[in-house]
């Protein structure tokens, strides 16, 4: 009887364990930067194995990057055949301004994301990570869009282009803003980057 709920149990337990690890290295990072910390520190603070570490983590600085996940698993399924580039770029907005949404919508998660961003301003190797991450996203969703869409790399890489860079700079402007007291709907702003986005496309 208790079989089909294994599963569940063993992947709430793995993510829970991801984000005791990510919250260690949060902490660390944030009093002796990345290039003071071991992956033994990050470790021994999770209270988990290096060997541990390294199947949920891979690297120190993948580490704080566990909630990336939940954007690339909402893009995956979009797109519907016959769908044009304006037709996807807007389906994948609204991925990302769902995703905004919820997220604003949970406060733990919430920091988390704004710990990270504040980091990935001061330190060029968590910045290395985040590129390599995106690209690497990029790279595992693409190729299911277009056979979905029928549309070509390109288009879809265009439309992932323009979204992901809404995304990084609303998520790098509210990191920014709160740094100076201010406090703001991550939604709202994401809809104030593809504004902004927009008129300079049309300078």
């Amino acid at each position: 009887m208790s079989t089909p709920s294994a599963p569940g149990l063993r992947d709430r337990r793995r993510r829970e364990t991801a984000m005791e690890i990510c919250t260690a290295a949060l902490d660390l990072f944030e009093q002796k930067g990345v290039a003071g910390t071991t992956v033994d520190e990050i470790a021994a603070r999770a209270g988990v194995s290096p060997r541990t570490f390294f199947r949920l983590a891979g690297t120190k600085e993948d580490a704080v990057f566990v909630d990336d996940d939940r954007f690339v698993e909402a893009i995956a399924g979009v797109g519907e055949p016959g769908d044009d580039i304006a037709t996807l770029t807007a389906a994948l907005r609204g991925v990302f301004a769902r995703e905004l949404e919820r997220l604003d919508a949970d406060p733990e998660a919430r920091e988390r994301f704004l710990r990270v961003r504040r980091l990935i301003g001061h330190e060029p190797a968590l910045l290395g990570t985040a590129i390599r991450r995106e690209v690497t996203s990029s790279d595992r969703f693409i190729p299911g869009i277009a056979e979905r869409t029928g549309r070509p790399d390109l288009d879809v890489r265009t439309a992932a282009g323009l979204t992901g860079l809404e995304m990084r700079t609303t998520l790098d402007e509210w990191a920014r803003r709160h740094d100076r007291g201010e406090t703001h709907s991550l939604v709202d702003l994401h809809r104030e980057i593809h504004r902004l986005l927009g008129r300079a496309a049309d300078a």
